[in-house]
């Protein structure tokens, strides 16, 4: 429409031939209003943002989960396992800066992570003894018999613990009173090195089974708790 009207004014001035400083003014004064008013219809205001940004700090606490370990077991049955020490898990404290827009989280930063308790691993001993062969012996069985009723008596071991102390005995000397080693100087039932400590149990030592036996036992008692714990490492390394 304003660009008709404008034509229209260009043609009136060029057919009449005429020009006056009235008719400048006029013509000037609509043309700047003309191009304000075209601008303002073209350019519309632009809206500033209303987005609303925020950054926070959020912290959590995780749980560390215990693991399990496995310790083998030399006291406990092959195919046994038994729970030495239980698992207890741990906990840390982990901080994250957070930056959420219009309530939206648009990106989040670990700051800070806090070991607060170590897990405890779960200990299983896995039993690893297997049940003693016992060696063949020509020897009367009257010094195992006399064995087999101190080791009873004294400490209570019975059942595989006679075993493995019959295992024992059986290799280091055959249940023989009068075994001895030539060259350690190894005697008696048990192989007391030397033979002559097993005097404080009697001044027979040398020749009493029932004397020898009983320093024999004390001594399995006192170095390794068990028969079969003093079974297990002969086997392991070839005395005991």
């Amino acid at each position: 429409m304003r660009q008709i009207v404008g034509t229209t004014a260009v043609v009136a001035f060029a057919v009449g031939s005429f020009a006056s400083a009235g008719a400048s003014t006029l013509n000037s004064s609509y043309d700047a209003s003309a191009a304000s008013l075209d601008l303002a219809a073209v350019v519309s205001p632009v809206a500033a943002s209303d987005s609303e940004i925020e950054v926070t700090t959020e912290t959590v606490e995780n749980e560390i989960a215990y693991d399990s370990v496995e310790k083998d077991d030399s006291s406990e049955m092959k195919g046994t396992e038994k729970v030495v020490t239980a698992g207890v898990d741990g906990s840390e404290v982990v901080s994250y800066t957070v930056k959420t827009v219009d309530g939206v989280e648009v990106d989040r930063d670990e700051s800070l992570r806090v070991l607060v308790d170590e897990p405890t691993d779960e200990v299983v001993a896995v039993g690893t003894r297997t049940a003693p062969v016992i060696p063949t012996t020509t020897m009367a069985g009257s010094t195992r018999t006399i064995g087999k009723s101190l080791a009873a008596s004294i400490h209570g071991w019975s059942g595989d613990q006679w075993e493995c102390l019959n295992a024992l005995w059986t290799r280091e000397s055959g249940w023989s009173a009068s075994a001895h080693n030539s060259s350690s100087g190894a005697h008696g039932i048990p192989q007391a090195l030397p033979g002559s400590k097993m005097a404080t149990f009697g001044a027979d030592w040398a020749t009493n089974p029932a004397t020898q036996i009983k320093w024999g036992l004390s001594y399995v008692k006192g170095r390794y708790g068990t028969p079969c714990g003093a079974w297990s490492a002969f086997q392991s390394k070839g005395w005991y």
